[in-house]
């Protein structure tokens, strides 16, 4: 642990963070896969972060730099616009109140860009979709580097490829070929900028990357290493749930019931309804995890719950609902709500030959009943 020093602490600005980082906890997170973060590497981060599978945790430091960006972006706006022939649109010329925003894939593919813009004295005719970020000034320092040394064309890609993603998205939703991108250092004392052409094939891959992490609700995609001491799994929020079995939250969003519909709602197919956008944090008793969220092997599953297999541990258990409880053709060591694995459990980890209990009136094996059959469902099958 990094050691304090005590001369140059301040006690009332540590606060200050720390109140930061209560307002940030306190957002609700999006309910959409956007288009600022689908250039992530790492495919199980998406999946995961679409899911809202654990809560953002944002420090201080980070709640800074975003205010930071929010408040660049009208400054550098307003600076461009001291020149008589730039003309800078940064919101929706129909819904004025509103930012420029794109929305693919029935709704839960949405992005809004900063602006589109013309009058660039390079290309001074063309419209080009209009960026702003505030960086620090090492990763400025690079992106001017590399504007000298492989072109302005090609900076972009080769310093941030999730800028370049949202770049690339943005310009095709907006039909536009140009991207400007304006960067300064915190406070914006220097900037500098750089334009990219636009990628049609680039863009039509990011459109089926996003809607394989949107639809594939079955499929946990591979991540960017299967090592948790890799340097970036270390950084990241889900480093638990992907390498050490930790449940996620109980919501609407990790529920097996769950799926995306038009106009970037999600339906209950339990209940065969819409659920209300205020409730998707909430979920119901019952709720049951998306197989693809637990790290155990899925063995069976019906309408009331799914049977999993610890193969390190040899041990058998069922995430069951309150409603009913699966009908069990065989070996079974426990049988856990959501809730109990979330609050008593905690990790898959857990589950061991120790903590497991017998449940009695589940052993061995039990009369069938036709209106209760392993894989009734059919839409459950080939997972």
């Amino acid at each position: 642990m990094a050691q304090i020093d005590v001369a140059i602490y301040d006690q009332t600005l540590h606060e200050v963070d720390k109140a930061l980082e209560r307002i940030k906890a306190m957002e609700s997170p999006r309910h959409y896969l956007g288009m600022s973060a689908i250039g992530h590497e790492c495919p199980r981060n998406l999946f995961y972060s679409f899911r809202n599978v654990a809560p953002n945790v944002i420090d201080g430091a980070g709640a800074k730099r975003i205010e930071d960006g929010h408040t660049q972006e009208p400054i550098m706006a307003d600076r461009l616009r001291l020149l008589p022939y730039i003309e800078l649109h940064t919101m929706d010329p129909d819904k004025p109140d509103r930012q420029i925003g794109f929305q693919l894939l029935l709704g839960h593919f949405r992005g809004h860009c900063d602006g589109i813009i013309r009058g660039i004295i390079e290309s001074p005719k063309t419209w080009h979709v209009w960026e702003h970020k505030s960086v620090n000034e090492k990763s400025f320092n690079k992106l001017v580097k590399l504007r000298q040394t492989v072109g302005e064309k090609k900076a972009l890609m080769e310093w941030n490829v999730v800028y370049f993603d949202q770049a690339q998205i943005y310009m095709h939703e907006a039909g536009l070929t140009r991207h400007y991108l304006t960067v300064t250092t915190p406070g914006g004392r220097d900037y500098t900028s750089i334009r990219t052409e636009y990628s049609k094939s680039y863009a039509e891959a990011i459109i089926e990357k996003a809607q394989g992490i949107i639809f594939d609700n079955w499929v946990l995609p591979e991540g960017i290493s299967d090592k948790r001491e890799f340097f970036k799994c270390k950084w990241c929020q889900f480093q638990g749930h992907c390498h050490d079995g930790d449940i996620p939250l109980v919501h609407c969003k990790t529920c097996r019931y769950s799926e995306p519909v038009k106009d970037g709602k999600r339906k209950c197919t339990f209940k065969d309804e819409l659920i209300d956008d205020g409730m998707l944090n909430v979920g119901c008793d019952r709720h049951i995890f998306n197989p693809a969220l637990i790290q155990a092997k899925l063995i069976e599953h019906q309408e009331d719950g799914c049977l999993y297999h610890i193969e390190t541990a040899d041990i058998f258990f069922v995430n069951a609902n309150i409603v009913g409880f699966p009908d069990l053709k065989g070996r079974c060591d426990a049988i856990y709500t959501s809730q109990d694995l979330k609050e008593k459990i905690k990790s898959i980890s857990n589950i061991t030959k120790e903590t497991v209990k017998l449940q009695g009136d589940f052993k061995g094996e039990v009369v069938d009943d036709p209106e209760k059959r392993w894989n009734k469902t059919s839409k459950f099958k080939d997972v």
